[in-house]
């Protein structure tokens, strides 16, 4: 008895260490590959599950109390209402169910139950704000930490959390400063261009830097002298020559320009006396192009504009010269042979027919006739005298004579038609005459010309009476109430001038 005795002390011994036991075997357990249903036996003894369904074949095999069945199964969700979801469904089964208390006791709790809280409660109790059930590793934490006073942009949101939370690699995330200064202190120290203390920088980085870079900063240059284009993203000391020495530095251009003022060939800018006030023909994007207009009386437009200077200004000489056509065109003048205009004795002036759009294609036809559409030809198609260009009639017939001989649809020549050919023609193409029949030409008086004009004598005249299929007497008869009724085509006409009864 007394060996049965000292046994059952020495179990009850055993049972006052489980609890401490079972918390460190469950936090082991669960982060191993051992199977559901299996214990690794270095973890030690298996936790005692006395208040387990006392039908021990649901899990063991008969004759080995250590081997579990290896078809055992369970449903967790059919038989409990519980579903295991994530990492929980390939939890060991005696991380939850074992004799710590029964499992509804740690599950009322929520994640704490079985969790232990790393945060130390700051982070609240519900664990599902940062956490899921598939992976302990939080999620979305930067999108979280926008709920803070501190949301994480640019470079900030690929640091890691332990650079500015000390605590992060156990979970504490409290203490953490939000001015720059408590992270960059060792950078502002560093600074050398400009030196941030020694010329008193504030410790609001924010002033000057942005989160997606720490260079180049974003310093506000005084708006005396902005600092855009090509000014923008240089160094201070390209301009800031003498270290750490901001201040009563000349805006003129040629404080920092003279080199290029002096080497500048094209045009030569010493040579022509030009003024070191670079901003009247440069801007801050591109030293290479100049943006000084020309003057008024004569305006650089089209094949004019982007030639060099000196292509017109020989010699380096920008004063005095001419603005005559001729001045620059003569060899264009005396080449030209369609006209040739030395021969017709043009004008050198060459505005008065061409534009600076294109020197062919001259413009300078006389108002009253002017070259559109089809017109637009070349000069020798109607001044066919070579080198005369004057005196030539601007009646339609002067050219187009054969034309109005050959038309057949109406015969013009036949009914005598007009040659003022614009009385129904355009330039845009001969085929299609505009002119409208007086009488509708439509129905059964859709005839060719020679129907109802039928007097070889006179093709103006028109017949009404030759073609109707009626008797003078019938029509007669018709019309006994008509007052002035005539048997006579130019009567039905002027009582039917569209046809109708």
């Amino acid at each position: 008895m007394r060996n049965t005795d000292r046994r059952t002390r020495r179990g009850r011994a055993r049972w006052w260490l489980l609890p401490g036991l079972a918390v460190w075997l469950l936090v082991v357990a669960c982060a191993t590959f051992v199977p559901q249903q299996g214990w690794d036996p270095n973890f030690g003894p298996v936790v005692p599950h006395d208040s387990f369904p006392a039908d021990c074949s649901l899990c063991h095999t008969g004759g080995n109390w250590h081997t579990l069945r290896a078809d055992f199964a369970f449903d967790h969700a059919k038989q409990t209402g519980v579903a295991l979801e994530g990492a929980h469904a390939s939890a060991g089964c005696l991380c939850c169910h074992n004799d710590r208390g029964p499992v509804q006791q740690f599950a009322a709790q929520g994640c704490a139950g079985c969790h232990a809280d790393p945060h130390l409660g700051r982070l609240g109790r519900n664990c599902a704000d940062c956490h899921d059930e598939r992976s302990w590793y939080p999620r979305e934490a930067i999108v979280l930490h926008d709920r803070t006073r501190f949301p994480l942009v640019g470079a900030h949101a690929a640091t890691a959390c332990f650079r500015c939370h000390p605590g992060a690699q156990v979970g504490n995330f409290a203490g953490a400063d939000s001015n720059c200064h408590s992270c960059h202190a060792a950078d502002r120290t560093r600074s050398t261009n400009p030196d941030h203390v020694q010329l008193g920088f504030s410790l609001d980085c924010e002033q000057c830097h942005l989160p997606v870079g720490w260079q180049p900063a974003r310093f506000a240059h005084p708006a005396s002298f902005p600092l855009t284009n090509a000014h923008a993203g240089r160094l201070c000391n390209e301009c800031h020559t003498t270290p750490n020495q901001y201040g009563g530095l000349s805006t003129d251009c040629v404080s920092c320009h003279a080199a290029d003022f002096a080497a500048t060939t094209q045009p030569n800018h010493g040579a022509a006396g030009f003024a070191t006030d670079c901003l009247q023909c440069h801007d801050t994007r591109t030293f290479g192009r100049s943006s000084w207009l020309h003057p008024d009386e004569f305006p650089l437009t089209f094949g004019h504009a982007g030639h060099q200077c000196t292509e017109c200004h020989t010699g380096q000489v920008y004063a005095g010269t001419s603005s005559d056509c001729v001045t620059c065109h003569q060899a264009d003048y005396q080449a030209t042979q369609n006209p040739n205009h030395a021969t017709a004795g043009f004008g050198t002036d060459c505005r008065q027919c061409h534009g600076t759009a294109g020197w062919s294609g001259a413009t300078g036809h006389p108002a009253s006739f002017p070259l559109t559409n089809a017109h637009a030809r070349a000069c020798t198609e109607c001044h066919t005298t070579p080198g005369v260009y004057t005196g030539l009639s601007p009646a339609c017939a002067t050219c187009h004579l054969s034309d109005y001989t050959a038309a057949t649809d109406p015969p013009h020549a036949a009914f005598q038609m007009p040659q003022t050919c614009e009385q129904c023609h355009g330039t845009v193409t001969w085929g299609q005459g505009n002119w409208n029949h007086q009488f509708p030409l439509n129905g059964p008086h859709n005839e060719t010309c020679f129907e109802c004009h039928n007097n070889p004598a006179n093709r103006l005249q028109f017949s009404c009476t030759h073609c109707h299929e009626h008797r003078q007497s019938a029509m007669d008869a018709d019309h006994d109430e008509v007052n002035g009724y005539v048997w006579a085509s130019a009567n039905c006409y002027q009582c039917h001038p569209d046809g109708d009864n």
